[in-house]
Order: C-alpha cells, then structure tokens, then sequence
C-alpha cells in the first residue's frame, strides 16, 4: 500500500498558537484577531501542488472533468471530496491579495456605493444614519429600529415591491380623479400621491375637510400644497452619473470576464454582479417618483393648514340678501384638527406606517388607499351636484354666467358646515372621525406589485446562483447555497413584513372603533402582538441577511468559500459522487454558455421592471396630469 503524504505539521502549528493565545488572559483582543489571521494563513491550502504530491504518489481518488475516476493518477484533473480531504485537508486556499482586491473593486464595491443613493426621507439626518446603519439607545430593543439601508439590501423584494406599489399606486389615485370636474380635483390627486410616505388621517366631523373641497377660499390650500410638494429634484447630476458609471463598470467588467478567465474561477465574481443588479431599477424607480424627506412633507402641509379655511357655523340665519352672512373661518381658529393632516400617532404595532421612508410606503397602503376614497368620494358627491346646478346653499339658486366654468364661482360654492358636509356626502352632526373602509381593489394592487417584485428578486438571485451553478466543480455549492438562502430569505422578510402591515391595519381600525374585546386573549390582542413580533422578526431578519450576503461575496472573493468541501460541492452532489476540478485546462464552452445566459436572465427582469414603472408612472388621456 502506497504511504501518502501526513498532514500533522499544520494543524500543530494551529493548536501551538491558539494555546499561546489562550494561555495568556491578559492579552488584547488585537493579539488574538492577529493570530487569527496568521493561522489562517499558514494553514491555507495549495490544491495545485496538492495535485502534484497526490500524482507523485499515485493514489487512489484521482477523476477527470466530468467526476469519473481515472486510473492512472498522473491522468487525474481533480480529486473526490474524499481523497481531497485526505490529501489537501479541510483548509482554505491561500488568501490572493491581488484577486481579491480586483474581484472586490470590480465586481461588488461600486453595488454598495450605488446603495447611497437609495431615498431615506426620515425624520432627521441624525435618525437616517441610525436607522441606516446602527441600533438607536433611544429605543428599548435593537429589534424595534428598522434600519433602512438593511432592510432594502436584506430584502430586495420588499425594497421593489413598495416601489411598484407607489408606482401602481400613483397610477390608481390618477385614474380615480380623471372623471372628476370639479375644482382642485387635479391638485387633489397630486397632493395625496406625493403624501404617500406619511400617514395621513382626515377629520371630516365639523365641516373641516368638506370645507377644503368646497369652499373657493380653499383653492389656495390646495395650490400651496401642491406647490410645495413638488417642488423637489429627481434627477440629479451625482443620481444619473453613479447609475452610469455602475452600469457602464457592469458591462465591462462581464465583457473582461469573458476575455480574461484565468485560473481564479472560484474567486471571480460573475455571480456577484447579477446578484446585485436588482439595485439598478431600484434607484431609477426612486428618481422617477419623487421623494421628499418627512421634514418638507410636513412643513408643507402645516403651512397649507395655515391657510385653510372652514365653512360658517349653521347657528346663522339664513338670510339671502345678506352677502357676508357665511362668510367662512380660519381653520385654527374653530379646531385644532385640520381637514388633512400627518397622524403622529406612532403605535408599536403601527410604527413602519409612522416611518417616512418611502421603502415603507407598503405599510401605509391600507389606510392611504382609504384616505384617497374618501377624499374622491366627496369630490364625486360635489361634481354630481354641481353637474346637476345645485348650489352648497340650497336656498340660493345656482348662478349661471358667459364662464366656461361656472362651478369656480363663489356663490355657487359657498355655504355652511352642514351644507358643505350634505354636498360632499357627509353626516352633518358627527362629532367624531368615522373609521374609513379600505376601498376594493387594493388586494389586486398588492398582488401586481408583489408579481413584479418576486420576479426581480428571483430572476438576479436565479441567474447569480446558475452562474456559479455552472461554474466548475459544476453542481449547487457554498457560493451558489449562500445567494439561494439570501433570495429565500429576502422574499420571508416580504412576507412577514406585509402580513405585519395588515394585521397592524386590523387592529389600528378595531382600536379606532372601539370595538376592542375585554377577554384577555382575543382576536386583537393577538394581532397587535403578531404584528409586532413579524415587524421586529423581518427587521432583525433584513439586518442579518444584510451582513451575510456582503460577507458572502467577501468570501468568494478573500478564497474564505475555496475548501474541499465548497470546491466539490458537496451541497448539491453528496459527498460520495462530490469531486474537485484542480485541473487549468478545463472546457469552458458550457460555463460560458451559462454565464450568458445568467447574465441576459437577470438583465431581462430588469429592464421588464423599468418599464412597468414606466408604464404605471406615465399618464393616459384620461388621467389627471399638469
């Protein structure tokens, strides 16, 4: 029997530095990282020598491209995962300074530059970085901070699929004021559009939101507001050359690729860059749908609110020859409500809705849809009436006059609170908010945007892990296992976060009704509790799957991923019929062929998004635009 060559050097000098380290409690923890690495060094493996010591000694283990064993060793390409382990041991590969900064610099550092432009729009500055990147001390759990950053990169399908909500979004809130005529019906939609990244609560009790839809002191409200709102930048020279340079290092680092293969297949980061391509419509979708920070949004509705204006009390007579008798209020003078305004309400269980940034604007897509009804709804009831010349003050006649609108004229439109809230269809002696219904449809917008956003994730999640798949040692391994488990559990964090939201939007409408049972263990409580554990579970979730898709490709590339193990791939192989191609002069063809065709299938999808936003963002003829 031949004698192979013992592996008992390395693991000595392992053990003898890690007892050194040990033996010495005194020591920094700087010592130890150190030596960490030192070990790592020493006891990395060299599978091209590995290759010729087993050849010279003519083992048993030996195969050739394809996994079939050989039997003259000196034939041999690759070795089994057995014989691997035996000869080569369960260490990594040499860390490769000079690859891995390339494969770094070339492949996954201009990804995360490009996250930098990703919208924030929280509350201040100080809370984006925070939110970004670290546990805030001013909350009592780490769980209950939803980084931002993390949980756009830990799940990119809850990143795409709040942006194709908004874009759909946008699209429904245009198309359900296009058959509206009456006044401020275009700024209206605008307006609530723009307001899709705050929760926004009406008080239609006391003429307050009737009065901004009917009263023509209002229509400055309206313009103001609009104005405001719009008055933001989407493009920008830094936006567009950050995309182009990302795209343009993209192509040509695959183009190089496919040039330059080299022997350092295991580190090259084909796979890497399709991963990441999800990130391209993401920020382009964000440029085209402007984004405003939670301070401006404010600042334009409190001073919209300023302006606002509400109907004159019903306790007046009524008296037609007395032009002033109705003349309206100021808003802040009669309630410190207005007809619209940010809920600052931040429940546990309702604190993504609370969030300004737009990657939560899937949270808030219950009751905005239902704030938008409503408002529509009372322009409807308005329109109808006006159509049919029926003034706010049924006891004028309508005036008719050479305008082409004659519903703009004052008198027309002009009543008190009980009149303004009878013209738009609302109760005359409510005191209180009614819970608003969620309108139909709104489950059709979820499912198309969800449709959209799952093929994104899984077409560059798909075409990463083929690339690798087909990468030699063929077959699913550790780096094509990681980008797997990084798409699963993307598309869990989706799932878990919009199960939240609706069961937050449950109990938000029991708690405002007041229809809150007294058993202990009931249906709400239940919900408020699911809600917030499936909100923290999925934020802890994005946070952990941030971490480990960066390390990851920090591994393909630092050689970390290139063991026995990871090169035959076990995962999907089994270790029995596992194998190692060592081998430089391996047939490319196929890997080539696989690499096309991973990068055309993530590019697809991408571009299909980008143009489903295009289409959603784009108005027709009959929708409300400038």
């Amino acid at each position: 029997m031949r004698s192979k060559v013992p592996l008992l050097s390395l693991p000595h000098t392992s053990t003898a530095i890690h007892v050194q380290v040990m033996t010495r409690p005194s020591g920094t923890k700087l010592v130890a990282i150190f030596s960490f690495f030192f070990v790592s060094v020493a006891a990395s493996r060299n599978f091209t020598k590995c290759l010729n010591t087993f050849r010279e000694h003519g083992a048993e283990g030996g195969t050739d491209y394809n996994g079939r064993p050989v039997t003259d060793p000196m034939q041999a390409v690759g070795l089994t995962y057995r014989a691997c382990k035996e000869w080569c041991g369960s260490g990594q590969e040499a860390f490769n300074w000079s690859v891995f900064s390339q494969q770094f610099s070339a492949w996954l550092l201009p990804w995360l530059a490009l996250v930098s432009q990703l919208p924030f729009g929280a509350e201040s500055r100080l809370d984006n970085f925070i939110s970004g990147w670290f546990p805030s001390v001013y909350y009592t759990s780490f769980l209950t901070v939803v980084p931002l950053v993390a949980l756009t990169v830990g799940s990119p399908t809850l990143a795409a699929f709040s942006l194709a909500l908004t874009a759909i979004n946008t699209r429904w809130a245009n198309d359900r004021f296009s058959t509206i005529q009456y006044p401020n019906h275009k700024d209206a939609a605008r307006a609530l559009i723009h307001l899709q990244q705050v929760p926004l609560r009406l008080a239609t009790h006391g003429g307050l939101l009737a009065s901004l839809i009917v009263l023509p002191e209002n229509d400055d409200w309206w313009e103001h507001l609009v104005d405001r709102l719009e008055q933001t930048h989407t493009w920008t020279i830094a936006a567009a050359t950050s995309i182009a340079w990302v795209i343009i290092a993209f192509t040509f680092t695959v183009i190089d690729s496919f040039m330059n293969l080299g022997n350092n297949l295991n580190s090259n980061g084909q796979g890497v860059g399709s991963l990441w391509l999800w990130l391209v419509p993401i920020v382009i979708g964000w440029l085209w749908i402007p984004v405003c920070s939670y301070n401006k949004l404010k600042a334009a509705i409190d001073k919209a609110n300023d302006l606002a204006f509400v109907a004159a009390p019903d306790c007046l007579p009524q008296i037609n020859s007395s032009p002033n008798i109705d003349i309206p209020r100021r808003a802040y003078d009669v309630s410190q409500l207005q007809g619209i305004r940010i809920d600052k309400k931040k429940k546990l269980f309702t604190h993504d809705a609370a969030r300004a940034a737009p990657v939560f604007n899937y949270a808030r897509i219950w009751e905005w849809s239902s704030v938008v009804e409503t408002i529509a709804q009372a322009f409807e009831h308005a329109d109808e009436k006006a159509r049919r010349h029926i003034p706010v003050n049924p006891g004028k006649e309508w005036v008719c006059s050479d305008e082409k609108h004659p519903t703009n004229r004052r008198t027309n439109r002009t009543g008190t609170i009980k009149q303004v809230q009878a013209y738009c269809g609302f109760p005359a002696g409510e005191v209180e908010e009614p819970v608003q219904s969620v309108p139909s449809g709104v489950w059709n917008r979820v499912f198309l945007a969800s449709v959209f956003a799952l093929g994104l994730q899984w077409a560059t999640t798909c075409s990463a892990a083929l690339i690798v798949i087909f990468t030699p040692t063929t077959g699913l391994g550790c780096r094509s296992g990681a980008y797997i488990l990084y798409g699963i559990v993307s598309t869990m964090i989706w799932a878990a976060s919009l199960l939240s939201s609706y069961l937050a939007h449950y109990t938000k409408v029991q708690h405002d009704r007041g229809d809150i049972p007294r058993s202990r263990f009931n249906s709400f409580t239940v919900a408020k509790g699911l809600a917030t554990f499936l909100r923290r579970l999925s934020t802890f979730a994005a946070v952990c799957n941030t971490i480990c898709i960066i390390l990851a490709c920090v591994f393909q590339f630092s050689n970390i991923f290139s063991t026995c193990y990871c090169n035959s791939s076990v995962l999907g192989r089994g270790a029995q019929a596992a194998y190692n191609i060592i081998g430089p002069d391996f047939d490319h063809g196929q890997m080539k062929g696989a690499w096309v065709g991973g990068v055309v299938l993530a590019s697809g999808p991408v571009v299909l998004f980008l143009f489903f936003l295009h289409l959603m963002l784009e108005p027709s003829h009959t929708t409300v635009h400038n």
